[in-house]
C-alpha cells in the first residue's frame, strides 16, 4: 500500500465512520489498517472540526449533523433538484407513488430528492443520500441506455458486480438487450432487481450541453406496483422527464 497522506487517512476514516453508523476506536482503527494512536488523532481532529460526534456513555463514534448542513448546500447549487421538485409532486399526487430523482455519475446514481407518498410504509433502498449501481436499478438502466454501447461496455466490465435477487442482470450481453428496450419505451423498469418485493420505473434526464444528468422514477411495493400498471407508469414517468428535460434547456419527445 503506498503511503496514504493525513488527508486520505481522515476520509477513509470518515467513509468507515458512515458505512458502520456508529464505531468504536479499536473496531475502526482495524477496519481502515492504522495504527489505534493514528486513529485516535484522526477522530480528535474531526470531532473537533464538528464532523463527527462521540457518544459520552458509550465512546462510540458517528458521523455529525454537519454533513447535512453541508448536502444542504451542494443540493441548494443543483438545478436538476430545483427544476425537478415541483414536476415530482405532480407526478406522485398522480400516481399515489413515492417519486425519486437521482443524479448520475458515469458511475453509479445516488437519490438526493424524494417525494413520498406519505401511505406507504415500505422501506426502500430509494432513500436520500443512497448510491446504487447502475445495471440492477431503474434509475441506472435509464441513464446507461443514453450512453454508447462502448461507455456501456466499459461501465460493464469496470464495475462491481453484486446478484441482489434472483432477477439481477448477470452478464453483459442481458444488460444491452434490456438497454434497446429501454430506448424504444423511453423507460426502464427495475423488477425486483435491487430488492424483492420493490419495483421502479424510471426515466432519464438531459440538461443542455451536459447530456444525462439524472433520472426521476416512481418505486413501490410490487403488490401495489403490479406489472399491468407498468406502462402506464412508464408514460407517465417518461413524460415527467421530458418536462424537467426542457426546464434544464434540453428539450425532447415527451416534454409536451
Amino acid at each position: 500500500m503506498s503511503k496514504l497522506t493525513s488527508l486520505e487517512k481522515a476520509l477513509r476514516v470518515i467513509d468507515a465512520v458512515a458505512n458502520s453508523r456508529s464505531v468504536g476506536l479499536r473496531e475502526l482503527a482495524a477496519e481502515v489498517e492504522f495504527p489505534p494512536s493514528t486513529v485516535h488523532r484522526l477522530l480528535a481532529l474531526l470531532t473537533a472540526s464538528r464532523y463527527l460526534t462521540q457518544d459520552p456513555k458509550t465512546k462510540r463514534y458517528q458521523l455529525s449533523v454537519k454533513f447535512l448542513e453541508l448536502g444542504s448546500v451542494v443540493r441548494e447549487d443543483l438545478d436538476v433538484v430545483a427544476a425537478s421538485r415541483p414536476h415530482m409532486i405532480t407526478l406522485m399526487e398522480a400516481t399515489a407513488e413515492t417519486v425519486n430523482l437521482a443524479l448520475f455519475d458515469g458511475e453509479g446514481t445516488v437519490y438526493v430528492d424524494q417525494v413520498a407518498n406519505s401511505g406507504s410504509f415500505l422501506r426502500m433502498f430509494t432513500r436520500v443520500g443512497a448510491r446504487v449501481p447502475l445495471y440492477c436499478t431503474g434509475v441506472g438502466k435509464a441513464c446507461l441506455a443514453g450512453l454508447p454501447e462502448n461507455l456501456v461496455t466499459a461501465y460493464w466490465q469496470a464495475a462491481e458486480k453484486k446478484l441482489y435477487t434472483d432477477k439481477t442482470i448477470k452478464d453483459e450481453a442481458s444488460l444491452k438487450r434490456e438497454l434497446e428496450i429501454i430506448n424504444r419505451q423511453g423507460y426502464a423498469v427495475d423488477n425486483e432487481e435491487m430488492e424483492i418485493g420493490v419495483r421502479c420505473v424510471a426515466s432519464a434526464i438531459r440538461q443542455h450541453k451536459s447530456g444525462i444528468v439524472a433520472a426521476v422514477s416512481i418505486s413501490g411495493p410490487s403488490s401495489r406496483l403490479t406489472i399491468e400498471k407498468i406502462p402506464g407508469m412508464g408514460k407517465s414517468v417518461r413524460r415527467t422527464a421530458g418536462r424537467i428535460s426542457a426546464d434544464l434547456g434540453a428539450p425532447v419527445e415527451g416534454a409536451g
